[in-house]
């Protein structure tokens, strides 16, 4: 894994945790990609139901043009740690080329009432995933 594209995954894991600690929402699915420029872009994909916003990200991103060298896709969902099932913020991302893909999460508690928004440990790389772009 190259340096720009360990902080590629991190940029999209961070962001994906600011952005529901700010909102104390859900997540909209979004993804960054990297171009050979060095240049970034990041695209949201709202939509009625979480499921569909992930699958229309990963339209967007399997139609990238060869120029993007990396992309990470950040959506909410949960784990199960210990057979409990718990909230965590995950990230598929890939660079060009790679065989495959890898999957991380860094789990949260959500903000309620009385309780406000942590994290919880630290990000875990959960293995291999599919790869968007060949």
């Amino acid at each position: 894994m190259s340096q720009q594209f360990a902080d590629l995954l991190f940029l999209a894991l961070d962001h994906g945790v600011d952005s529901v600690r700010a909102s104390g929402g859900p997540l909209t699915p979004f993804f960054i990609a990297y171009e050979q420029d060095g240049k970034r872009q990041l695209h949201r994909f709202a939509a009625e139901r979480l499921e569909e916003g992930q699958q229309r990200a990963r339209e967007a991103i399997a139609a990238l043009p060869p120029s993007v060298t990396a992309y990470a896709l950040a959506y909410d969902g949960f784990i199960t740690v210990q057979g409990t099932k718990i909230d965590a913020i995950l990230v598929e991302a890939s660079e060009r080329g790679r065989p495959a893909g890898v999957r991380m999460a860094q789990r949260y508690t959500p903000k309620k009432f009385l309780r406000s928004f942590q994290t919880v440990g630290n990000p875990a790389l959960l293995g291999e995933c599919e790869t968007l772009i060949r």
